[in-house]
């Protein structure tokens, strides 16, 4: 994994949970903001994915790499489905809340990438 990229993506995916945490205690709707904060976000995932897949040669001889690419791929589906989801529900707080998860998930799983990157 490249180290700058992931501290971006972590970055990014603290302040999309941070300001769908603000847009649900607030009862307000998805806006703008948080949209264009889910797509920079989903940029970057699709970038780890391609620099993941493209470093893999270098990982840990012991690293599952099935198992880190599958986490790979599956950090790529969890923006678009809950964009949908909160699209759907944007009558509600509850679809910011959850943008709120998928973003928390999120974060759980690029730990859990890094944990995998080095050999734990």
């Amino acid at each position: 994994m490249l180290v700058p990229l992931t501290v971006v993506l972590v970055v990014l995916l603290a302040a999309l949970a941070g300001y769908a945490a603000y847009l649900t205690i607030a009862g307000r709707a998805m806006d703008n903001p948080m949209f264009y904060l889910a797509c920079a976000a989903e940029f970057a995932i699709i970038a780890q994915l391609v620099v993941g897949i493209m470093r893999i040669g270098d990982s840990p001889g012991h690293m599952s790499q099935g198992l880190f690419v599958a986490y790979l791929a599956g950090l790529v589906l969890v923006v678009p489905v809950a964009g949908f989801w909160g699209i759907a529900e944007r009558t509600t707080r509850w679809g910011t809340g959850v943008v709120l998860v998928g973003a928390l998930g999120l974060l759980v799983m690029v730990g859990r990438l890094l944990q995998l990157w080095n050999g734990s």
